[in-house]
């Protein structure tokens, strides 16, 4: 038998735990898709869990044949709100941008300046 912590994230909150962490004993060689029987849920809520929300062992996802070692944590996150991908292409781009924007306004100023003292 083995001994897995599983715990319910809620992502929209950064992470912030549903409930308390609970143990499971299960036989050795136990996979993702049995703990969550184990936990209550029956075949149509596993697939639906593992499809529109996400499941991980220690923040690495999981597929419902991971196979469960002593110790491990299994977490059930709830579903993400925007492409985590998109969000880095997004701030890289806005980075960017607001460098431009710096090195333009510093050309405008000394443009101004220069135009004083010509006059």
């Amino acid at each position: 038998m083995i001994h897995i912590q599983w715990l319910e994230l809620k992502s929209s909150d950064g992470g912030v735990l549903i409930k308390a962490p609970a143990t499971l004993e299960l036989p050795a060689g136990s996979t993702v898709a049995q703990a969550l029987k184990a936990i209550g849920l029956n075949d149509l809520q596993i697939t639906a869990l593992l499809n529109q929300r996400a499941v991980a062992v220690y923040g690495l996802y999981a597929t419902e044949n991971t196979v469960l070692h002593a110790g491990d944590r299994l977490e059930i996150l709830d579903e993400l709100k925007f492409d985590p991908m998109e969000s880095r292409r997004r701030r890289a781009q806005h980075k960017v941008l607001t460098k431009r924007q710096k090195e333009l306004a510093k050309y405008e100023r000394r443009s101004r300046k220069q135009g004083k003292t010509n006059t």
